[in-house]
């Protein structure tokens, strides 16, 4: 009676069964935050081009590089992001009529790789040229045309 049979398989299949569900809730867990990431940094992208261009047209009417940061902080904050995440402008570089603006954020993953990695950083950068036109869009009319300052 207290023997145990030797062709006794009851609990076999229980380690394979736990490796195999752990293992589809991580590809599951990709499946799921791959794309958002994605999206987010396409939505950083996208946020630094207008960060830049609102730097851009800053720089074009005249203003200095303190203000065109202002400006592109000014519009990264009246436009979230599409997951809600904070975006923070890096840094302003200005090269004769070229702004470039970089932002950083972050994507914080909601699925079972967030025992990996809890957030993901993303940094982007957008460019725009400062140029200034007339409401007829002829620019020999204007005296300046915007160009980065030399002295801040």
């Amino acid at each position: 009676m207290g023997q145990r049979r030797l062709d006794d398989q009851r609990g076999v299949y229980a380690p394979f069964i736990a490796v195999i569900s752990s293992a589809l809730l991580f590809l599951g867990g990709i499946a799921y935050d791959a794309p958002r990431i994605t999206a987010a940094r396409q939505d950083a992208v996208h946020a630094a081009n207008e960060a830049a261009r609102v730097a851009a047209i800053t720089v074009a009417s005249g203003g200095s590089l303190a203000e065109a940061t202002d400006a592109a902080e000014d519009r990264l904050e009246s436009h979230p992001l599409i997951y809600g995440e904070e975006i923070l402008v890096a840094n302003v570089h200005c090269v004769g009529s070229l702004v470039e603006v970089t932002v950083v954020t972050g994507y914080i993953l909601r699925s079972a790789l967030a025992i990996v990695w809890n957030r993901r950083p993303i940094i982007a950068r957008g460019a725009a040229e400062a140029i200034l036109l007339t409401p007829y869009g002829d620019p020999e009319a204007l005296d300046y045309l915007g160009e980065c300052p030399i002295i801040e």
